[in-house]
Parts: structure tokens; C-alpha cells; sequence
């Protein structure tokens, strides 16, 4: 301070007669010196709402901040009448926050979408206004009329087709999520969601192995779940297997359908007759086909798993080869032959042994002893 003391001089009576925003305020101290004595100096900026920043900085930013805050207000003012409409249809908020770091309590409608609009605050800025109208238009009516199944081309609001659909969905999905009673349809998954508007089909890939089972004599096929879901068939084994070229290479069974797992997407475990079936999993030998058997047998308790142990994996040490992204998360449903199995592959340093390279006699004798293989 004291190299340059007019300049100094200078910046303090800037900061002195600046004119800042109601919110933002300078924080003084007193500071001495022995050539020029005792001095209110500057020491800290302080700003008390995002709003002041905005204002005090000017330009873009102060323009995106009250486009921001309008549409802020606008989502909060929908809230409103959102958790009124699903209250009159029976799903009332169902959101749930942390009181005091104990007890949940109920969402309040603003308490309910202000983590999103937190979350998805440059998304709502950026939209232009007449797509920001058309969302919230389109959750006004979603929530005043329920639907299930609904294609968007169906939805009677202006601009809005299939492809702006599925440019939005993930948004609406995201405002519209606190006042639905479920994140998701328990049958078709993902194909509807929270909103219940089906912008694609989810697809199950089938290969019925019992010829007395095969639907006007066809053996595979790809069929929307909520197609399978109807169908009328109990039997008596399901085999889910990861890999495509496993499930078109399966021989014929007496009473089998096997279904492709397709990675962590478990839409097949929302089939309702997989419950009164024999079930069994193939995955990878790595600690991702040990995920997605978690996710399945959360939801599929009675599931087995077939070339999934330690001996399989010693068996063909050769042909390990290095997993790019292992699982570190947690794996309760385990049983402990496969968290032994787990435990094996992360001590030889994170190796997997996919299904694919499993030599098929090998692999056929094994699912022999769960299967009754047809001649």
C-alpha cells in the first residue's frame, strides 16, 4: 500500500463511493501504519444472494440470472397446482426430506422441486421461451390427465412432437418426478417412466427353447415388454444370459425360455412370469456381471447363477484378461460362493473372464445340470 500511497488513496475511496447492489456489502478494517497513521481499509467482498452477483456483474450473466428467476417462479407457482393434481388422483407429493438431520417430513410442493431446479438450472435458462412454455404446458396437462401409455404425437399441446419429446424428456421426467407416485411403471420400466407417455419401445430379446412353448412355431424374437408381459406363458426354466451370440447359440430345452440380459438393464426382471419360474444367470466372470446379477436378484430373490464360481474361473486362468472399469460398490445379495468368486478376481488384479470365451462344450455341460436339454 504504502509503494503507490495516491493510488492507494484512490482505490479505497472507489470502494467508498461504489455503488453496490442492496445485497453485496464491503467489509472494513482498521489497519496502521507507521508513516500514515490509522486506516479503513477494505478486506472482504460479501454478497448475500446469487441475484446481487448478477446485478453487480451486469451483462449476460444478469440477463440469464432473471430469466432464471422468472422461470424459478413459474415452476414454483405449477408446483402448486401439480401436487394438488395428484392428491385429487391419489398420489399425493411423495418426496420426502431430512428434518433437522432426523425425522423425514413431507415435501412441501416448493420444497419438492427446488433441488431440481438446482440441478437442472442452465438447462431451464437456456431453453428459449416458447420451449419453456411448451414444458410446462405439457406437465400442466400430464398432471391433470393422467396417462399410461400415451404416445407424444397423442399429447394436445402446440410444438410438441415425438422429437421435442425426446429432447425434454428427461427434464419434464425430472419436474415431474415429486408428485408421481412411483419413478417408474413396474411392468414397462422405462418405456413410460415417471410421465407415462411412451416416446420408444422397450425391447425384450427372447429365444424359446421348448418347441412346445414357441408362439406359431417362432424361436427368437425381439418383443416390446409390455407385449411379453401379456403373454400367457408359465415355464418351468428361464435362463438369462449377458451375451447375444451365447443366447442364439442355445440348443432346445424341455420347458426353457432364455432371455438376453443386456448389461445393467433389467427391464426382463419386470416379466411377470419369471416369478413362478426356475431361474438361472449366466454372466460375465467380472465384477460388473456380479452388479448386474445384484440388480437382477433384487428383484428376482430366487435366481441362481451357473459359470459364475471359482472354479470355473481357474479352470481358464489363460484366457483372463484385464476389466477396464471394475464395481467397487456394495453386493448384498450375494451368495457366498459368488463373493468368493468376486473376491478371486479383484486379488488376481481386477481380471474378468467373459462368457463368450468360456469353451462352449465346457460351458454346455454345465447348463446340462440345470437344463433338460431336448436331442
Amino acid at each position: 500500500m504504502l509503494a503507490d500511497l495516491p493510488r492507494a488513496q484512490a482505490w479505497v475511496r472507489q470502494w467508498r463511493e461504489a455503488a453496490l447492489p442492496e445485497d453485496i456489502e464491503v467489509q472494513w478494517q482498521e489497519r496502521t501504519w507507521r508513516s500514515v497513521g490509522r486506516q479503513q481499509i477494505p478486506v472482504r467482498l460479501t454478497a448475500h444472494t446469487v441475484e446481487a452477483v448478477a446485478a453487480w456483474v451486469g451483462g449476460a450473466p444478469a440477463r440469464e440470472q432473471r430469466v432464471f428467476a422468472q422461470r424459478v417462479a413459474t415452476v414454483r407457482r405449477h408446483a402448486e397446482r401439480w401436487a394438488r393434481s395428484a392428491a385429487a388422483h391419489g398420489a399425493p407429493c411423495s418426496l420426502h426430506l431430512p428434518d433437522d438431520g432426523a425425522a423425514a417430513r413431507e415435501a412441501s410442493p416448493d420444497d419438492a422441486v427446488t433441488p431440481v431446479l438446482r440441478r437442472h438450472a442452465q438447462r431451464l435458462t437456456d431453453l428459449d421461451e416458447a420451449d419453456f412454455r411448451a414444458v410446462v404446458e405439457v406437465l400442466d396437462w400430464l398432471q391433470e390427465h393422467p396417462v399410461a401409455g400415451m404416445r407424444p404425437r397423442q399429447l394436445p399441446i402446440r410444438g410438441v412432437d415425438s422429437k421435442w419429446f425426446g429432447r425434454h424428456r428427461s427434464l419434464l421426467e425430472a419436474l415431474a418426478a415429486p408428485f408421481r407416485p412411483s419413478a417408474s411403471d413396474p411392468v414397462v420400466g422405462s418405456a413410460r417412466g415417471v410421465l407415462g407417455v411412451v416416446d420408444s419401445h422397450a425391447l425384450v430379446r427372447l429365444r424359446i427353447l421348448d418347441p412346445a412353448l414357441r408362439p406359431a412355431g417362432i424361436r427368437d424374437m425381439d418383443v416390446p415388454v409390455e407385449q411379453a408381459s401379456e403373454w400367457a406363458v408359465t415355464p418351468a426354466h428361464v435362463l438369462i444370459v449377458e451375451n447375444s451370440e451365447t443366447l442364439l447359440c442355445l440348443p432346445d430345452a424341455a420347458g426353457t425360455i432364455a432371455v438376453w440380459g443386456h448389461g445393467h438393464d433389467t427391464t426382463p426382471a419386470s416379466l411377470p412370469w419369471l416369478s413362478e419360474a426356475d431361474l438361472t444367470y449366466w454372466g460375465d466372470l467380472d465384477s460388473q456381471g456380479f452388479a448386474i446379477l445384484h440388480r437382477y436378484r433384487a428383484r428376482l430373490p430366487q435366481l441362481r447363477t451357473v459359470l459364475m464360481d471359482v472354479e470355473t474361473l481357474e479352470q481358464f486362468k489363460d484366457l483372463w484378461v484385464a476389466e477396464p472399469t471394475p464395481f467397487r460398490g456394495s453386493l448384498s445379495t450375494l451368495t457366498s460362493a459368488e463373493v468368493r468368486a468376486l473376491e478371486r478376481l479383484r486379488t488376481a488384479g481386477d481380471v474378468r473372464l467373459e462368457q463368450e470365451r468360456i469353451p462352449w462344450s465346457y460351458a454346455l455341460a454345465a447348463l446340462t445340470s440345470r437344463l433338460r436339454l431336448l436331442p
